[in-house]
């Protein structure tokens, strides 16, 4: 998957400029297709196969492929004249077998609608029945004709026509709340002969850029009976939000199916997680503004790039936030903010703000006079390369997003293998020694404390004394003696454990802790120290810095 190219580069392959072809025009060369496809008369067919298939949009990271699932088995249905589809998938995930189904009805939205007409066969019924043009195009040296159509006035379809005269790419784009204008392609390859009707007998389908079905066909019925019943309608659940006051200055905001937290400092707030639409996001930017009318959103924290988690992004910017996201997704981001977004302009899209953007690596930390708020890489998950969990020390809460959903109050207990990413979250966790009572989880019923992560994932609860306790002595890492080399890190006792804390927080934002290791100084020499780092941008509280002075002069005097 990671070959693949993503979908800002694709639009790079379709070299040629547009050009008319002598002497023909686009009817007729449909004309030629549907005669060279045996299709003339073509009202239904029946295929089915196997391959794989994937979801959009949860990639481990901005650069590889949507994560793929094998398809046991797959047969789909098409009603051509009545615009219609089905398929029934038998999937397997992790050893276990799942049924899916998907339906395709004429008046279906177009996110779903589009999956027919990007068909062979749905594009030869939407040329016919509409106005076409043709051109000539190439796509990685290859020649095509290019014959497009608009449907609803709004959403062009391009079907790419090779020497054979048969359907060998079917272009068209949908609305995506993270990447805008979506270019949507399917590849058809290796036409067999079924009955007089050619087939394609491999066939991919790719969202932005990426596989989303890669199927080998190995049967093909033309003209046979078909069923296709409409799934139950479900109603659209209005959005909501729930406020839960969790500490002074935060605040939980759940409802639906994801969540946010807002954290007010002392003169801005910041918001964690602006997931799924814009619709949501104006939904919580709404209570956001009631519960602290008069301080701008200045950040909005973003835990990973996931299309559920990054899809109200845009909403937050045009506010005036900055978004704070880790570096994997900075280049990602920049790209998918200046796409074009013709099919559903959104607020952003029209006021044309800029976004900007900070990152972080593996910590940063806001903080001032009111609160500090510190933001972790969680390392070694198997869920995303880039996914940041937050902390607040004095109010002892953690936020994170997908690691640890808790089960709903009523749940069955899970059975089988502990979740791997929950022990991943835990394991972070406890190398950073945080000390943390509260969990407030973007999924899920509410919040959890430390000791149902531990049930959880059926360890036994680690007492938080004992993972505070003073480490070691360790070497600074690099230390190797001489002028200027790293000093042994003292260790701390409990009583010094929050001021260790408060200077890891501190400076390490900036640089490692190897530069303070290696530095010895008295009362006045950590005094200009300090000084000198605040006024170069490091975060410290008013009152802090006399404390943090005082243990740099004891645990690293002269």
């Amino acid at each position: 998957m990671k070959t693949y190219v993503p979908l800002f580069a694709l639009m790079i392959l379709i070299t040629a400029p547009p050009a008319t072809i002598q002497g023909q025009d686009g009817k007729t060369v449909v004309i030629a297709v549907m005669k060279a496809m045996g299709v003339e008369n073509l009202k239904t067919l029946q295929f089915s196969g196997e391959g794989s298939n994937a979801g959009i949009g949860q990639n481990i990271n901005p650069k590889t492929g949507w994560p793929t699932v094998r398809v046991k088995s797959y047969t789909r249905q098409i009603d051509i004249n009545a615009g219609t589809s089905s398929a029934q998938l038998v999937r397997v995930q992790n050893g276990a077998e799942t049924q899916q189904n998907q339906v395709i009805q004429a008046n279906a939205p177009w996110d779903q609608q589009f999956d027919f007409w990007i068909t062979p066969y749905g594009f030869l019924k939407g040329a016919m029945a509409n106005p076409v043009t043709l051109r000539a195009g190439t796509i990685s040296g290859t020649n095509y004709k290019v014959v497009t159509f608009v449907l609803q006035n709004k959403y062009k379809v391009e079907g790419y026509i090779n020497d054979q005269n048969l359907v060998e790419r079917v272009h068209t784009w949908i609305d995506n709340d993270v990447l805008g204008d979506m270019l949507v392609e399917g590849v058809y390859s290796d036409y067999k002969d079924f009955d007089g009707v050619k087939a394609p007998t491999f066939m991919i389908v790719k969202q932005g850029g990426f596989p989303t079905l890669i199927l080998a066909v190995n049967n093909v019925k033309a003209n046979v009976p078909v069923m296709i019943s409409p799934l139950p309608q479900q109603a659209t659940a209005p959005v909501n939000v729930q406020t839960e006051k969790v500490a002074d200055g935060v605040y939980y905001l759940k409802g639906g199916t994801h969540h946010s937290v807002l954290v007010e400092f002392s003169d801005y707030v910041a918001v964690i997680e602006a997931p799924q639409n814009e619709a949501r996001s104006l939904a919580v930017i709404a209570e956001v503004k009631k519960l602290i009318p008069n301080k701008p959103i200045r950040y909005l924290i973003n835990t990973h790039h996931h299309f559920d988690h990054s899809g109200g992004l845009r909403t937050y910017v045009d506010a005036g936030a900055t978004i704070v996201t880790h570096d994997i997704n900075q280049e990602f981001y920049e790209r998918a903010f200046a796409a074009p977004r013709t099919l559903n302009p959104d607020r952003l899209e029209r006021s044309k703000k800029k976004a900007m953007i900070e990152v972080t690596g593996n910590k940063k930390v806001l903080t001032d006079a009111t609160r500090t708020l510190e933001l972790h890489l969680i390392q070694n998950n198997p869920h995303n390369d880039g996914i940041l969990m937050a902390f607040l020390p004095r109010e002892k809460i953690l936020i994170e997003a997908d690691l640890y959903t808790p089960p709903a109050a009523n749940a069955a207990a899970a059975s089988g293998a502990v979740n791997p990413a929950a022990l991943a979250l835990l394991d972070n966790l406890e190398k950073l020694r945080l000390d943390f009572d509260t969990i407030l989880p973007l999924h899920g019923p509410g919040r959890v404390t430390r000791a149902d992560l531990y049930a959880f994932v059926a360890k036994p609860l680690v007492p938080m004394a004992s993972l505070l306790a003073p480490a070691p002595a360790r070497v600074a890492a690099g230390a190797r003696g001489g002028r200027g080399g790293g000093q042994p890190a003292a260790a701390v006792s409990a009583e010094d454990a929050p001021l260790q804390a408060m200077l890891e927080a501190t400076c390490s934002a900036c640089h490692t802790l190897d530069r303070v290791n290696a530095k010895k100084a008295d009362k006045d020499g950590w005094t200009t120290t300090v000084t000198r780092m605040i006024d170069h941008g490091a975060r410290l509280a008013e009152d802090d810095a006399p404390r943090l002075i005082d243990f740099l002069a004891r645990t690293h005097g002269q």
